[in-house]
């Protein structure tokens, strides 16, 4: 199997770092124009001139994921670099940790402004810009949105509430030839999960049948291949990718044998 988008542009936001910045890269090597956004221009900065020293085909741009006015303004940035855009990745997300007792206002809106309303824009966006040619767009949801996890309700919540816009887009894009999916990371080695995987990195891998934490990379792989014609019947659906989390009730019995 090898994935060809030479002649294709793909949007990534948040693409500056963790599984948006290997989602980037991975495009770029299969040979798609590739942008990326982010809000920290030191991190914009640093992402496009490795891309570009890979010989990746790159545009960045300064973009606020949360105002649709800003995503509209990035996206026909990217279209007039370009001439097209056939693939976007709703990638950017936040998460902070709280018990549902101390969750506050600005917390609430933090995540479902950062996490679902850059969705809601991002297909909003794409499909204006996709309508007449077909795409596809691919949004981030989470495993907490399969199973939340106490400390994280509000973040599982805004990430299920993605689970289930992607399925909603999917069947009001489909007589546009736009198919819309997600992916539904694990717990992955990016610098969003870093704390918690530095405070209880053994238990959880001791409830991941695969045993480890993931890789940016792997999810990147999962990204490129649901963007290509080899899933062209997936849609209205996210994928889970966590190493078999949970699969059984004592996943690490196994590991004692």
């Amino acid at each position: 199997m090898k994935f060809n988008f030479s002649g294709k542009t793909v949007v990534i936001t948040g693409g500056t770092r963790g599984i948006g910045f290997a989602a980037a890269r991975m495009f770029g090597e299969c040979g798609a124009n590739v942008a990326i956004c982010g809000t920290n221009i030191n991190n914009l900065n640093s992402a496009v001139d490795y891309l570009k020293s890979e010989n990746i085909t790159i545009f960045g741009d300064i973009c606020d994921v949360r105002d649709h006015i800003l995503v509209e303004a990035f996206a026909d940035k990217v279209n007039k670099v370009f001439g097209s855009i056939d693939v976007w990745v709703n990638n950017a997300g936040y998460m902070s940790r709280s018990m549902l007792i101390d969750v506050t206002e600005e917390i609430c809106d933090k995540h479902f402004d950062t996490n679902v309303k850059s969705v809601i824009w991002g297909a909003q966006t794409a499909f204006r810009l996709m309508s007449a040619n077909g795409g596809v767009i691919i949004n981030a949801t989470s495993y907490a949105a399969i199973k939340p996890a106490v400390g994280g309700g509000i973040y599982a919540a805004s990430k299920a509430a993605i689970m289930s816009l992607t399925k909603t887009f999917a069947s009001e894009f489909a007589p546009y030839n736009i198919r819309v999916v997600g992916y539904a990371p694990g717990n992955i080695a990016t610098d969003m999960a870093k704390d918690l995987i530095s405070e209880n990195g053994e238990s959880l891998v001791s409830r991941i049948s695969s045993h480890r934490i993931g890789e940016p990379g792997e999810v990147a792989a999962l990204i490129v291949f649901l963007a290509s014609d080899y899933s062209s019947y997936i849609n209205g659906t996210s994928i889970e990718i966590s190493g078999g989390k949970f699969s059984t009730q004592n996943v690490a019995e196994a590991w004692k044998i």
